[in-house]
Order: C-alpha cells, then structure tokens, then sequence
C-alpha cells in the first residue's frame, strides 16, 4: 500500500521540479552576473570619459592663459598651474604647447599674429 496514494504521488513531482528549479536558479544567476557586469563596464567607461572630457576643458583653459602672454614668451619655458604643467616651444610665428594634466598629455599648436589690426575691425 506503500506504493499508492497522494503521498506517493507528490515525491515524483518533488524530484523533477527540484532539478528544474537548480537549472532556473543558475540561469538566473548567470543573467545577473552578466547584467551587473554590463552595468560596471558602462559605468567605469562614463567616468572614464568624463575624467578625459574635464581634462580636456582644463587643457584648453591653461593653452588660453599661455596664449594671452603669447607676447611675453620666451623661445621656449614651462608654466606650472595648479591642475597642470604647460610646456611651450615658440619658433617665428608658431607656438606649440605641450599640456600634461594628471596622466594626460595635450598638445596644441597655435599661429601667432605679429600684426597690431585687429581682425574684428570694420572697414
């Protein structure tokens, strides 16, 4: 009488839900693994990239306050900021400017106008 009954009946089931149940929960796990993965790889790229759009803008920012003491500069010196060094080498009316800002390097080359016009002049 052992073999019939609802008893019986329930321990079948038991054994195939409970391996259907070890496959789902694995596979559950492994799409959230990978779903949080995605999400540190986009987040590490977005500061990663702001980081380098920052620098960027602190790049342009020294190579201006460089610029407006174009008329000052020797052949070649360096300016120390507070976010940064700025190397700078004048030949005639080029001057090339070297920025380093925590591990990036920047490189801008400007003409200089040795003319006094101003180009906003109307005529």
């Amino acid at each position: 009488m052992r073999g019939f009954g609802p008893s019986h009946y329930h321990k079948k089931h038991n054994k195939g839900f409970s391996s259907n149940i070890l496959f789902s929960t694995l596979l559950l796990f492994l799409v959230c693994s990978s779903l949080l993965s995605i999400i540190v790889q986009t987040y590490r790229s977005t500061v990663d990239l702001s980081q380098r759009i920052k620098n960027y803008y602190v790049a342009k920012i020294i190579k201006q306050m460089v610029l407006s003491e174009s008329n000052e500069l020797k052949e070649q010196g360096m300016y120390q900021y507070n976010l940064g060094k700025a190397h700078y080498k004048r030949k005639a009316n080029q001057l090339t400017i070297e920025i380093q800002i925590e591990s990036q390097h920047f490189q801008f080359i400007e003409m200089l106008n040795s003319d006094t016009e101003s180009n906003t002049e109307s005529e």
